[in-house]
């Protein structure tokens, strides 16, 4: 069981997609559970342990949503700077030597460079 839930957590912090999803999931679980407890269910919260235990569920929901947030912008950040480099890369090795450099053997001016 413990195996399965693991892998079931590798799978979302790994993939966008199902990351986003439970980012949602858990951000629309959490808003309901604020109006449920602001509305309908706030008598049955008056016991101590109860109030709790509710509003420590929705918070829990809360924070997790922002944690998966945080890693997929952290995710978001190192893609982008992988393909910044790659760009750049293929940009300096596309076979030009001879045009960065001028005619006295200095190099060209970043504008004059194709």
């Amino acid at each position: 069981m413990l195996r399965t839930i693991i892998l079931i957590t590798r799978g979302i912090l790994q993939e966008a997609r199902s990351r986003r999803g439970a980012m949602s999931i858990l951000l629309v679980a959490a808003l309901l559970m604020i109006a449920a407890g602001s509305t309908f269910l706030a008598p049955d919260l008056v016991v101590p342990f109860r109030f709790l235990l509710y509003w420590g569920i929705c918070g829990w929901f809360t924070l997790t949503a922002l944690l998966l947030a945080l890693w997929d912008m952290i995710l978001l950040r190192i893609a982008a700077r992988r393909e910044r480099r790659a760009l750049e890369k293929t940009m300096l090795d596309d076979g030009h030597p001879a045009d960065t450099t001028a005619k006295n053997g200095a190099a060209a001016p970043p504008h004059d460079r194709p």
